[in-house]
């Protein structure tokens, strides 16, 4: 059995994290319109070939990725996870994508917090590293109240170290 097919779902007081496959394909479908930036836009195949591979590489302890929803609504807001992850040297890149709708720095403060309390103490990582888009400023300035540090003077990147 994989170590990661254990977590889930994890709740938070408004959102609950469970595996992809729980989400409508339409819905994830529409996030990943949102977050393309290639002159191929994902189709309806391409998202169901990229929920396989993600539920693959979970169940094989290479990544931890979560649809979240609304509570009690089980409204698709994002998703969210440690992709890469790599307990032997217990660090993970962490990854947070929303809707446009839930872009707001409420959502993102209590989607991060858990994902940082869950890696400290589930997942006992040791360094986080968010790359947030560079036209993010709500997730750049929240990185920075949650103590995250700019990796670089351009700051692409931002580290975490417990």
């Amino acid at each position: 059995m994989s170590k990661f097919e254990k977590y889930h779902p994890l709740l938070t007081p408004h959102y609950t994290f469970d595996w992809l496959t729980k989400v409508r394909v339409k819905s994830v479908f529409t996030l990943y319109q949102q977050m393309s930036d290639t002159q191929t836009p994902p189709t309806m195949l391409t998202t169901a070939d990229q929920l396989n591979q993600t539920m693959r590489e979970i169940f094989h302890d290479q990544k931890l990725v979560w649809g979240i929803s609304t509570r009690p609504t089980d409204q698709f807001v994002g998703q969210a996870g440690f992709d890469p992850i790599d307990l032997t040297t217990k660090t993970a890149v962490l990854t947070v994508t929303v809707l446009s709708a839930h872009h707001q720095t409420a959502v993102l403060t209590e989607i991060y917090q858990r994902l940082i309390a869950f890696a400290w103490h589930e997942l006992h990582l040791t360094h986080l590293t968010v790359v947030p888009a560079a036209d993010d400023i709500i997730t750049r300035h929240l990185l920075v109240q949650l103590d995250f540090v700019p990796k670089t003077p351009a700051a692409r990147a931002y580290e975490l170290k417990n």
